[in-house]
Formats: structure tokens, sequence, C-alpha cells
């Protein structure tokens, strides 16, 4: 009667627990390798249309000024719930590549890259 108490009691424990994971990505991936390649006061929209494709948005500053906004954040998530417990753990990566145009030519530029807003840092 014991065993079948001790059996029991760790399968209802079993139940209890769950796992689950889960991905996402948000924005559109772009060459970071082209980056380097930006001149400003040179390179023009259309060469960088060329280099990373349409801007995952466009802002319009002024009548002559435009920001344009290449991101991507990806990244995955696993939770392991206990009975009193939970563990989550999760991974991934974020870039972001922010032009400004003026005419229809950079004029500034910054590019950030490194672990997504919701990494697990070990």
């Amino acid at each position: 009667m014991k065993y079948l108490s001790s059996t029991l009691f760790v399968l209802v424990v079993l139940n209890l627990s769950a796992c689950a994971t889960s991905t996402y990505s948000v924005g559109r991936d772009f060459p970071t390798e082209q980056v380097n390649k930006i001149v400003k006061g040179k390179t023009t929209s259309a060469e960088l249309k060329q280099m990373f494709g349409e801007p995952f948005s466009k802002t319009v500053i002024s009548g002559t000024e435009e920001k344009w906004l290449y991101t991507l954040s990806s990244g995955t998530a696993h939770a392991q719930s206990f009975v009193f417990t939970m563990k989550v753990e999760t991974t991934g990566q974020q870039k972001t590549l922010d032009i400004l145009l003026k005419d229809s030519v950079v004029t500034n530029y910054t590019f950030t890259e490194g672990p997504g807003p919701m990494a697990t840092v070990k």
C-alpha cells in the first residue's frame, strides 16, 4: 500500500509540472556586412535599397528628411513549470540600423547588434 501511495504521489507531481517553448521574430533580416559601406553625405536611398532591400519602416521627418529603420529581433523562450516554482530561459538577438536621409542622401546612421531585450544573461 505504501508503494502505491508513493507511486501515486510521484505521478501527481509529474502531472503538475509542464514545459513550453516559444519562438518570436519581429522585423526582417538584413546583411550586416554591408553597413560599413554606408558613406555619410554620399550613399543614396537607391543604394540603400540595393544593399538592404526595403526598410522595415520609413518615417517622414520634414519635407526633405526621412528616417529609415532596418531591424530584426528574434529569439526563443523556454519555460518549465514545477509544482511551486518556474524556470524561464530566453535567448535571442537584436540588430537595428537607423538611417537619417536628407534629399535621399544619408546624413547620419547608427547600427547596434547584441542580445535580444529579453535574453537571459548566463
